[in-house]
């Protein structure tokens, strides 16, 4: 799998939309890596992870082609995760003619996320090529070369997902927006690699604190909480020590600046994504 990190901010962006605080100007001032977006992944090129509104720029910035997208997967229904107003522009007069219909797939939160979103000006022309598609967790969903399994995330009292991707016998572990994660789905991942001599083989952690932890409670996490949380999946047997990982999602407040993911990078030996920054595993 190749595994594109479109955008790696949290809701208000890095810098932040609205700050003026030092570590936003400094970005500002130094653009380029610098500038974080919200987040969106590209899995291949017809599987992603969320939509956000700035998922658009993304497409033109990193040359992708958002009609070869087949099956899109979101974590939750907050707005940074799930622009669904865009998908009023998939046909009609805004898009030669697509026949290609593509699958959303989302809590029953997301679900009415949509509707709301689109029931003013979804035409039916655009309609019939999109499927809406309501899942639960830790109910595998088949979708083309992939299976996908929506896993219970920690993200307040928002219900959300974080999701095992598998292609063949490669799986990838897709841990944002979370905190630590809940004792069922750590259950779950333990039971399901039980005996797999093929472990996970890339995760990508939630590190919207970058330094600071975000403990027990929290609905994000940072460097801390990653290291204790890939402690257990190794412990657990759901990965090794030929795994990657990988931080993103970041807060503008954790000063996300080059200075400081290359300081990530040496004291946890985890890669520290960017915008457009890509993987093949």
């Amino acid at each position: 799998m190749k595994i594109t990190y479109l955008g790696t901010a949290a809701a208000e962006g890095a810098p932040a939309i609205f700050c003026d605080c030092a570590a936003c100007m400094e970005a500002r001032k130094r653009g380029g890596k610098e500038l974080h977006t919200r987040s969106q992944f590209l899995i291949d090129d017809d599987l992603g992870i969320d939509f956000p509104p700035d998922a658009y720029a993304h497409s033109l910035h990193f040359n992708v082609d958002l009609r070869r997208l087949q099956h899109l997967f979101i974590t939750h229904s907050h707005m940074d995760h799930f622009y669904a107003q865009d998908f009023i522009l998939r046909g009609y007069k805004y898009a030669t003619p697509l026949d290609a219909p593509l699958c959303i797939y989302g809590c029953k939160e997301v679900v009415e996320v949509f509707r709301e979103g689109t029931r003013r000006e979804l035409k039916s022309e655009v309609a019939r090529n999109l499927q809406m598609v309501e899942i639960n967790a830790f109910t595998p969903v088949p979708a083309g070369d992939y299976i996908v399994t929506p896993l219970k995330a920690n993200h307040g009292k928002t219900p959300a997902f974080v999701y095992l991707v598998e292609k063949g016998d490669e799986g990838y572990l897709h841990l944002t927006d979370t905190g630590r994660l809940p004792q069922e789905t750590l259950e779950f991942l333990a039971d399901y690699y039980q005996g797999k001599k093929k472990k996970v083989g890339l995760v990508t952690f939630d590190c919207t604190f970058l330094f600071h932890e975000g403990g027990e409670t929290a609905r994000h996490m940072g460097l801390p909480d990653n290291r204790l949380l890939q402690s257990w999946l190794e412990e657990n047997g759901v990965c090794d020590k030929a795994t990657k990982y990988a931080v993103t999602h970041y807060s503008h407040n954790s000063a996300p600046l080059s200075e400081n993911l290359q300081k990530a990078e040496r004291e946890y030996g985890y890669i520290a994504t960017y915008d457009g920054f890509f993987i093949d595993f």
